[in-house]
């Protein structure tokens, strides 16, 4: 008796593994055809959204954006929820625009996202029920087969202690943006009483560098946000090799988000980085002492390079910083 079980386990272990790895998987894989945004993971219908938005605030086009959308069929609102808890910095503010124009709102903090193709009613069938313990039981063998394999291979069968040891790099993190007084040539240059003036610094090892400051009038009164986060990186491994930022304004009175890329001397001579960095914004060679503006319907923001210095190593010279310094001072237009 238990010898006929135990080859009945066995086969069935055998014609999984034939069934499902060797006709399904390399013989005969499935291939999808003429699949849509509709038919994406939620992972890339983000992506798809972030991608729509991206084109919607360069071209101002709305038809065009809600006939892309509409392309993501009965899961497009869940798709922009997504997108709108999954994004941050000025990729949040775009797709916040988009839901703007889309008739979308951001979720409740709370609420739960529907997941499409989640949940639905119980069904099967008694037919079902009977599969479903012996395919579990059957992958839990092979899973502990396989667990096993892995386990002796990995550990057991290298002597310990011989392993290589990875040594984690140490970098220096970049520092918080802080608020500060508008310095004398800024004013000179872009008239008398900003609204205010923030400082931020980067430095090497910061990858999640992603700063964003509220702009305020003296009343309190909510006019916008400005900011500055990565943009583009060169190179492989740790800590990220920063080629490019990304310098924004969003006014709330204004459909646009203007966005500034400043490059290194390196990426500022590639013709293929730069035009690809293009699509984002206006290209700026980063130096120590240049100011680059930007004007929306009621705002207009200073970015000042106070001091930059460029990382050294197997990468070409000045193709990456490491540490950046920026002063961002926003004014409030005159009316009319």
């Amino acid at each position: 008796m238990m010898l006929t079980a135990i080859v009945g386990v066995a086969a069935f272990v055998v014609g999984l593994i034939i069934g499902l790895v060797v006709l399904g998987w390399w013989l005969a894989p499935v291939q999808y055809t003429d699949a849509g945004p509709q038919h994406l993971s939620d992972v890339y219908k983000v992506q798809y959204v972030q991608m729509v938005a991206d084109s919607f605030v360069l071209t101002g086009n709305i038809e065009q954006a809600k006939e892309r959308m509409s392309k993501l069929g009965d899961g497009a609102d869940a798709a922009m929820e997504l997108a709108l808890k999954n994004t941050s910095g000025v990729d949040n503010l775009r797709v916040s625009q988009l839901a703007t124009v889309m008739g979308a709102t951001a979720p409740t903090p709370g609420e739960p996202t529907a997941t499409p193709g989640g949940g639905g009613a119980t069904g099967g069938g008694s037919l079902l029920q009977t599969l479903l313990p012996i395919c579990a039981a059957g992958v839990l063998v092979v899973l502990l087969i396989g667990g096993g394999a892995f386990v002796y291979f990995r550990f057991l069968a290298i002597p310990k202690g011989k392993g290589p040891a990875r040594a984690k790099p140490e970098v220096t993190q970049g520092t918080m943006a802080t608020r500060v007084e508008t310095p004398a040539d800024i004013t000179a240059v872009a008239g008398p009483e900003p609204v205010t003036t923030f400082k931020t610094t980067y430095m090497l090892g910061n990858d999640l560098f992603d700063e964003s400051f509220s702009i305020d009038d003296q009343a309190g009164d909510f006019l916008g946000e400005c900011g500055v986060g990565i943009g583009e990186t060169i190179g492989v491994g740790d800590p990220k090799k920063v080629a490019a930022f990304e310098v924004w304004l969003f006014d709330k009175n204004d459909i646009r988000t203007v966005t500034k890329v400043l490059m290194s001397e390196h990426a500022f001579g590639d013709e293929g980085l730069k035009s690809k960095l293009a699509a984002k914004g206006e290209p700026v060679l980063a130096a120590s002492g240049r100011a680059v503006e930007m004007e929306t319907a009621t705002l207009k923001v200073v970015a000042r390079v106070v001091d930059m210095q460029y990382g050294s190593g197997a990468l070409p010279p000045n193709s990456f910083f490491q540490q950046l310094t920026l002063e961002i001072s926003a004014w409030k237009k005159a009316e009319g």
